[in-house]
């Protein structure tokens, strides 16, 4: 099947016109841990001028039966149908100089097809760097900056060298296929990788898309401001710590991934620490739980209060967000 009918651009929009050495990509992969693809992409569309210029046929890709998308019946008719769609967005960064967004739920069919026609897009549009980034729940502690780790089609194109503790074998992501491909073209793709504490995987939690957006700046991408989530962090920030206050075993916890997290951080300064055999033992137990979906809520959890809330008592998810009740910290 040819895979230049998968993607167009825009009627409106002429691809030859079109400028930026640099694509992100917040697709969906195992999960989106604490929301924080979600919230990057509310954050660069609402806070730096954007237009749509192309997208996928859907039809083609889509498990619309697998992932139904939701709708509203309004007592005799349906209205605010969620249409899922793959977008490539052409965004502005605040020093005037244009990159690529590509957004969107991963796809589920197709996926060599895909993978063809975005590097076709690649190709078309000049990019020069492509960075995918994504989060996991993982054993670390929010009193601690996230960690976010990289992988590469080719090693030497990371900047910051901080990977994964170990070897994993893993069922693959859609964006696992895309960053192979793009490397076999000869194109340059870093991913990034938000560690998020396992205990606040199900809530927006700003601070892993801060951590991303920081890590988009260490790896040679454009410069965009994060100011706006910071003041979306603070309160969850205080509504996290009150929680752990209230709740010894949660400080137990929390005590035991510090001192877990500070050990191996030390690891050059000749204290003990685990081994990375240990090391990798942890997120291999996070990693394996994860299903094709992302959704790991099927294995066994401690139990877990309700979700931080804000000044009136409401969850503080993500603004504008409905979302059903689901636990937190564990």
């Amino acid at each position: 099947m040819d895979p230049t009918s998968l993607f167009s651009y825009e009627r409106h929009i002429d691809s030859r016109s079109l400028q930026g050495r640099t694509l992100l990509v917040t697709l969906g992969a195992f999960s989106d841990a604490g929301s924080a693809q979600a919230v990057v992409d509310g954050h660069l569309l609402n806070s730096l001028p954007s237009r749509v210029v192309g997208r996928l046929d859907m039809d083609q890709v889509y498990d619309y039966a697998g992932r139904r998308p939701e709708v509203t019946l309004e007592l005799d008719h349906f209205e605010d149908y969620e249409r899922p769609e793959i977008l490539l967005h052409e965004v502005t960064d605040i020093d005037g100089e244009q990159f690529f967004l590509l957004t969107g739920p991963e796809p589920s069919f197709q996926w060599e097809r895909v993978a063809t026609a975005l590097r076709i897009v690649v190709d078309q549009l000049g990019i020069e760097r492509t960075l995918l980034l994504q989060s996991f729940p993982a054993p670390v502690p929010h009193t601690r900056e996230l960690p976010v780790t990289r992988f590469a089609g080719n090693p030497d194109s990371i900047s910051v060298r901080r990977t994964m503790p170990g070897t994993f074998r893993l069922r693959a992501p859609f964006t696992a296929l895309l960053t192979m491909r793009l490397a076999d073209a000869g194109h340059e793709v870093v991913g990034l990788v938000a560690h998020v504490p396992q205990y606040l995987h199900e809530i927006a939690y700003p601070d892993a898309a801060m951590a991303l957006l920081r890590a988009v700046g260490e790896e040679a991408g454009p410069t965009v401001p994060y100011g706006a989530l910071e003041s979306q962090a603070e309160p969850v920030r205080r509504s996290i710590a009150a929680q752990v206050e209230a709740a010894p075993q949660l400080q137990e916890m929390v005590a035991s991934l510090e001192k877990q997290f500070d050990r191996a951080i030390t690891a050059g300064a000749g204290e003990e620490v685990p081994t990375g055999e240990d090391l990798a033992a942890e997120f291999e137990q996070y990693l394996a739980g994860l299903d094709e979906s992302g959704d790991d809520r099927d294995r066994e959890q401690p139990e877990q209060p309700g979700r931080p809330t804000d000044a009136d008592g409401r969850p503080d998810d993500e603004p504008g967000e409905d979302t059903p009740e689901g636990p937190t910290p564990a």
